[in-house]
Formats: C-alpha cells, sequence, structure tokens
C-alpha cells in the first residue's frame, strides 16, 4: 500500500493544516485520496462500457 499523496488537491489540504495536526490526519487525508481515485477509475471504467454498448448496438445508417 502507498503512504504518499500524488494529487495536488490532496497535497495542498495537508499543508494547509496546522503543522501540529497534519501527522495526526496524515492517514485520513491519504485514504481520502485512494477513495477520489478509485472513484474516478469505476467512473471512467463505467463511461467505457457505457460507450462500447452503444456502439455494438448501434444501427448502421447506410441499412437499406
Amino acid at each position: 500500500m502507498r503512504n504518499e499523496l500524488n494529487t495536488d488537491f490532496w497535497k495542498n489540504a495537508l499543508e494547509q493544516l496546522p503543522p501540529g495536526v497534519r501527522q495526526r490526519h496524515l492517514h485520513d487525508i491519504e485514504a481520502a485520496e485512494r477513495w477520489e481515485l478509485r472513484l474516478q477509475a469505476l467512473i471512467e471504467l463505467c463511461t467505457r462500457a457505457k460507450d462500447a454498448l452503444a456502439r455494438l448496438f448501434q444501427t448502421p445508417r447506410s441499412a437499406h
């Protein structure tokens, strides 16, 4: 399991915390970033699946 922040949003969120509480909330911010990245990947997967299904069932325009 990785224990570093990769996105600017979460890095900035951690930096905005007072120095005395950063370490206490580091684990929560890392977990939030992981959830965000997982949800983003799931949304992208669903979008690709929807597009693939739409292409699969698309009626050809030149059908006569």
